[in-house]
C-alpha cells in the first residue's frame, strides 16, 4: 500500500506514513475483523471505549464457548439474575434502547443501573459492531 502511494504520489499517504500501523486489503467486515485480531492494533485501542468493549465481548464470548449455562438471554432471564445478584457483564445492544415503549426502555434502563449499581459491568455495544455479528 505504501509503495503504491509513493508511486502514486499521494502526499496524504506520505506525509502520514508514521500513523499507519497496517493496512487491509479492503472495506469490509472480515478484513475489519482481521485487524481487530492484531495485537498492534489492540495494544493501540486498549484503554479506548472500543478496546475495552471488544475485550468484554471477546471475554463473554469465549465463556458462553466454554461454559454456556452461566449465560441467559431475554429480559425476563437477566432481570431474574440481576434479582439474584449474579451478572458479572450485562452486555446489551444499542438496538434495544431506543424502543417505542416508553416502559420496556424505562425496564432496560433500570436493569443496566441495577447491575451497575451491585458491582456488575454493563456494556452498550453497537449492533453495528462487526464483532457483535
Amino acid at each position: 500500500m505504501i509503495s503504491e502511494a509513493k508511486r502514486m504520489q499521494m502526499r496524504s499517504v506520505e506525509e502520514n506514513i508514521g500513523r499507519i500501523v497496517m493496512a487491509a486489503g479492503g472495506g469490509c467486515n472480515g478484513d475489519l475483523k482481521d485487524l481487530l485480531g492484531e495485537s498492534t492494533v489492540m495494544n493501540l485501542m486498549k484503554d479506548s471505549k472500543v478496546g475495552l468493549q471488544i475485550r468484554a465481548l471477546r471475554k463473554v464470548w469465549d465463556m458462553v464457548s466454554s461454559d454456556s449455562d452461566r449465560a441467559c438471554y431475554g429480559l425476563k432471564s437477566v432481570e431474574s439474575a440481576q434479582e439474584m445478584g449474579v451478572i458479572e457483564t450485562l452486555l446489551i445492544s444499542d438496538e434495544l434502547y431506543p424502543n417505542d415503549e416508553v416502559a420496556t426502555r424505562k425496564r432496560y434502563g433500570c436493569l443496566v443501573k441495577a447491575v451497575k449499581d451491585s458491582g456488575g459491568d454493563a456494556l452498550v455495544y453497537s449492533s453495528m459492531h462487526v464483532l457483535a455479528e
